[in-house]
């Protein structure tokens, strides 16, 4: 994508000129977004999987609070830190690995069972 530099057609203020002194001046030194980024880039989920995996991961914690389960317990049993089933709960995880969903299944007695449908997207 190539950025086109429009021309101002009124010069440049005194006072405009200082506030743009004073901003280069407040986020000098600092990286730039190539710098932060280091070149990765992962797609965004689609927001039908997103949902389905919401809808999963608000069954599984309804269930883990229906058997009265703390994400300790959850932790304890599956070897996954609390903190990552807490954000596995609330959607803050994305694309989780279908090991890391069965093993929270099987920690509250369920099971995932896997089944194609058809993708009313594809003709």
């Amino acid at each position: 994508m190539q950025r086109h530099r429009t021309k101002r057609t009124e010069p440049i203020s005194e006072a405009q000129k200082e506030r743009d002194r004073a901003l280069r001046s407040k986020y000098a030194g600092k990286p730039s977004l190539e710098e932060v980024s280091g070149g990765e880039y992962t797609p965004a989920m689609k927001h039908g999987e997103y949902l389905a995996l919401m809808h999963f991961m608000n069954s599984l914690k309804a269930i883990r609070e229906l058997k009265k389960l703390s994400l300790a317990d959850l932790a304890e049993r599956t070897g996954i830190d609390k903190g990552a089933i807490s954000r596995l709960e609330n959607g803050l995880t994305e694309n989780p690995t279908i090991g890391t969903l069965e093993r929270l299944a099987r920690s509250i007695g369920k099971r995932i069972r896997i089944e194609l449908e058809d993708d009313c997207a594809v003709g």
